[in-house]
C-alpha cells in the first residue's frame, strides 16, 4: 500500500450485534484509492460491498452495527475519529458513494432536482437559484433529456434506465 493514497482502509471490521451474537459483515478489508482513481467494489450478493462502503462513510446505524477494528483515512484525516457534524460536511462534498439502486434513496415527496440542489446548497454554499442552475447543468451532463423539466419531476416519474 502506498503513502500517497487519497483513501486508505486498513483492516476494516464491521460487526452487527444480533441475539445470537456478533455477525461479521466486514472482517479485515484493506483498500487504497489513489487520487484520480476510480474503484468498483465487486462481489456476490451479501459479500459485504455495501456494508464496506457505508462503513467508510459512517452511514450505518449504531447499534446494531459497530466498528470492530481497523482504520479509515481520507486525505490524511481519520474518519473514525471525526465528530458527526464534520463527517456530514465531508459526505457529498469530498467523499460520496453511488448506491446500487439510487432510486430507492431519493425521497419520494421532493423532486429529484430539489434533492440534488439541496446537496449543492449544503456543500457548496450556493443560493437556491444557483443550486437549481447547477443541478440542471448536472442533469444535462449525465444525459438526462429535458433537464429543466426533469428538475421538477418526482423520483417515481423518472426512468431507472433502459
Amino acid at each position: 500500500m502506498t503513502d500517497e493514497a487519497l483513501l486508505r482502509v486498513d483492516g476494516l471490521k464491521t460487526y452487527f450485534k444480533t441475539r445470537g451474537g456478533d455477525v461479521r459483515a466486514v472482517d479485515g478489508v484493506d483498500l487504497d484509492i489513489l487520487p484520480g482513481e476510480t474503484v468498483g467494489l465487486v462481489g456476490e450478493s451479501g459479500s459485504g460491498k455495501s456494508v464496506t462502503a457505508r462503513s467508510i462513510l459512517r452511514l450505518l446505524a449504531t447499534p446494531p452495527a459497530r466498528d470492530a477494528g481497523g482504520s479509515i483515512t481520507f486525505q490524511g484525516r481519520n474518519l473514525l475519529a471525526l465528530p458527526q457534524p464534520e463527517m456530514r460536511k465531508l459526505r457529498g462534498s469530498k467523499i460520496a458513494m453511488i448506491f446500487q439502486d439510487p432510486m430507492t434513496f431519493l425521497n419520494p415527496v421532493y423532486t429529484a432536482g430539489e434533492q440534488v440542489a439541496e446537496s449543492i446548497r449544503l456543500h457548496q454554499g450556493k443560493s437556491k437559484a444557483e443550486a437549481r442552475e447547477q443541478a440542471v447543468t448536472l442533469f444535462r451532463t449525465v444525459g438526462i433529456p429535458n433537464a429543466e423539466e426533469r428538475y421538477d419531476a418526482y423520483p417515481h416519474q423518472l426512468s431507472g434506465g433502459s
